[in-house]
């Protein structure tokens, strides 16, 4: 069996690559806030496993102690993949205006929970002779600077630094951990919403997202999530690659 770990994984574009990896019969461990009942209805007639672990990823603390709850059994497990795909965008205002509680949860829930996670996987996994990858869902934010966007590109772009980081200190490991920072694009999630419902003061751009709406531009999640893991079943990705899945074919 395969097993995923998934932040997020109860909603959006974590909620699409949950319901499409049990019903594929993996066993999925969705770490979030909250549960999602319909996808436990569906796990039950799934061939996977789906069991949700409910976790405030600002609260880093308790980060480490989960992992190893998760990965203490690991009997009939062929892979491990965790993938870090929670994300938040508030506060969604210039740095100057942001309440400072606000900015510090963002870059906890962000950048400083995955790091930790990823710190954990690695030193849990890193001794194990099986395939074992974390996956960054990253953004184009983490390249282009976005008024308003402060903390989210700037924790976007340390994902980035940091897989490139994992990507040269694993190339000589006897089991190396693979590391990849994925970009999926503009998807219709909750956080599209938000965008479109901000204030041109907060965020000046909120019209350009408007009209990429109005003109069905957006990707699905259900489609997004199934270009990304026939990308990663494909084996696509390179070592510490950041990666767009806009333009990212898979291996010839």
């Amino acid at each position: 069996m395969h097993m995923y770990l998934i932040t997020g994984g109860s909603k959006g574009l974590g909620a699409a690559l949950t319901r499409q990896l049990v019903q594929d019969g993996a066993a999925v461990h969705c770490i979030s806030r909250s549960e999602n009942e319909t996808l436990r209805q569906e796990a039950l007639r799934a061939k996977g496993e789906l069991t949700f672990h409910a976790c405030d990823l600002a609260q880093t603390a308790s980060l480490d102690a989960l992992l190893a709850r998760i990965l203490d059994n690991l009997d009939g497990v062929e892979s491990i993949t965790l993938i870090n795909n929670a994300g938040q965008l508030e506060p969604m205002t210039s740095i100057g205006r942001a309440d400072p509680h606000d900015l510090q949860r963002s870059l906890q829930v962000n950048l400083i929970a995955p790091a930790i996670l990823t710190n954990s996987f690695i030193w849990l996994t890193q001794a194990l002779p099986m395939k074992k990858r974390v996956v960054h869902i990253s953004s184009g934010a983490g390249k282009k600077p976005y008024p308003g966007w402060g903390a989210y590109c700037t924790a976007k772009a340390g994902l980035d630094m940091l897989t490139r980081c994992i990507g040269v200190e694993q190339l000589n490991q006897p089991y190396p951990v693979e590391a990849y920072a994925i970009a999926p694009g503009v998807v219709d999630t909750d956080m599209q919403r938000e965008i479109r419902a901000a204030s041109e003061d907060d965020f000046p751009q909120v019209q350009r997202f408007i009209g990429l709406h109005d003109s069905g531009e957006l990707q699905s999640p259900e489609d997004t999530a199934k270009q990304l893991l026939h990308l990663l079943h494909s084996n696509a990705f390179a070592q510490g690659e950041i990666a767009d899945l806009r333009t990212k074919k898979p291996e010839s």
